[in-house]
């Protein structure tokens, strides 16, 4: 299924930030982008939640007033946390990039390092439709995801990322992932799929890192899915099983350009859903936690909105 544009009159804006986001530029950055918004003709209210659940709130409300657009100035985990409110809503989100990793900003082609450029991508009000992800725990409440699910390895290098205070951009996976590298062990996972008309299937077998990806990277641009097409209803599933240190080395490093796929010992495979079991694994999505293992993953089909810019070819 190929990628579906249409464009919209923006007028008025949301804009979320994490003041956090990118060391704590995420206030000067939105403050630029706001700048460039109004100098478009747009009307933009400026929202900054004390936690993530006040920012939800806040985002949830300013869809229910009717803004034309919800531009969030942050990482993405901020971009994740506006899906949560967004998600069948039929208003857009703008990403003015501030954050760590900007996998979600670099798929749409965002521009990473001009907060005007991005403003201006979103004044444009060129929308791209696409797919989201849903994550529910056992017994928890769904979360909602637009680029990647990992449990693995790749979960405790986004753990540690998390709790890093040095270093900033990709550079932190980087180093994040030396730290877990040489210390974690596969682990035995149960993973149900439905790749939808061909019914389920069960695989058990030892697994070091996973994904479920709707968009084609993660980590500060690792290719872990490089042929996934965000609009195609499915995910781009790929992991790695018990293979040897020097051979696993190889294999991370070559995620960075998405030559990994059809290594020894790299699976890939395309579904609908799939249930992850196994234990002691953390699952995150879109750089943030969601739930220790067992969780169901979903793909929600079209659900997502996106502004994008008027040059981006829709990856299909």
């Amino acid at each position: 299924m190929t990628a579906r544009l249409s464009d919209r009159r923006i007028r008025t804006v949301a804009l979320l930030t994490n003041p956090a986001a990118g060391g704590g530029r995420g206030d000067r950055v939105a403050d630029r982008a706001a700048a460039r918004l109004r100098s478009h003709g747009l009307e933009v209210d400026a929202l900054q939640g004390a936690s993530a659940q006040e920012s939800l709130e806040l985002a949830r409300q300013a869809i229910a007033d009717g803004v034309d657009a919800l531009a969030v100035c942050g990482g993405d985990g901020m971009v994740s946390l506006a899906v949560q409110a967004q998600a069948f809503s039929g208003v857009p989100i703008g990403i003015i990039p501030a954050g760590t990793g900007n996998d979600l900003a670099r798929e749409y082609g965002i521009p990473l390092d001009s907060p005007e450029a991005a403003a201006d991508v979103v004044a444009g009000g060129r929308v791209e439709q696409v797919d989201l992800g849903r994550a529910t725990p056992d017994g928890g409440d769904p979360h909602l995801f637009a680029s990647v699910l990992c449990a693995g390895l790749d979960s405790a290098v986004n753990r540690r990322v998390n709790e890093m205070t040095i270093l900033g951009g990709p550079l932190r996976y980087v180093l994040a992932s030396i730290i877990e590298f040489p210390t974690y062990r596969p682990r035995r996972f149960r993973m149900t799929f439905d790749a939808g008309g061909a019914g389920e299937e069960t695989v058990e077998t030892e697994v070091l890192l996973s994904a479920f990806a709707i968009t084609r990277s993660y980590g500060g641009d690792m290719r872990i899915a490089p042929d996934a097409d965000r609009s195609d209803g499915l995910f781009d599933v790929c992991y790695v099983g018990r293979i040897s240190k020097p051979r696993l080395a190889w294999h991370f490093r070559r995620i960075y350009s998405g030559t990994h796929v059809g290594l020894r010992g790299v699976t890939t495979r395309r579904c609908r859903s799939v249930r992850i079991e196994a234990q002691d694994v953390e699952a995150f999505a879109d750089g943030d936690a969601v739930a220790p293992l067992p969780v169901t993953v979903e793909v929600l089909a079209g659900a997502g909105l996106f502004l994008v810019p008027r040059s981006l070819q829709p990856h299909s």
